[in-house]
């Protein structure tokens, strides 16, 4: 027996040949190069969406800014809370209510 293993087998490798569906084009690696970014491209008045967003930013600032507005949106805001909490305690009370019956039964 020989005492090195290396020359012992034999290895037949060849390169494995690409198909078509494979191989990669390098082209599509790549990706274009764009222009360096500038203020003009975030203010573009031609683009419909940024026009859109613009008015429906400054519409949400105006209001929002407006105190009748925030008294308006706070007190809504404090009625459906309270409505929710009185909503819990309801259910808690039936729910007590049906236990207590139960019980007696």
């Amino acid at each position: 027996m020989s005492q090195d293993y290396n020359n012992d087998y034999v290895y037949n490798y060849q390169d494995p040949q690409l198909t078509e569906q494979q191989r990669i084009d390098s082209q599509q690696l790549v990706q274009p190069v764009s222009e360096p970014s500038t203020v003009k491209s975030w203010v573009n008045f031609t683009d419909s969406r940024y026009l859109k967003g613009f008015l429906v930013g400054a519409g949400v600032a105006l209001v929002a800014s407006n105190p009748k507005v925030q008294k308006a949106v706070v007190s809504g805001a404090v009625k459906t809370w309270s409505a929710v909490q009185g909503g819990i305690e309801e259910a808690k009370e039936k729910i007590h209510d049906i236990k207590a019956e139960a019980q007696s039964e």
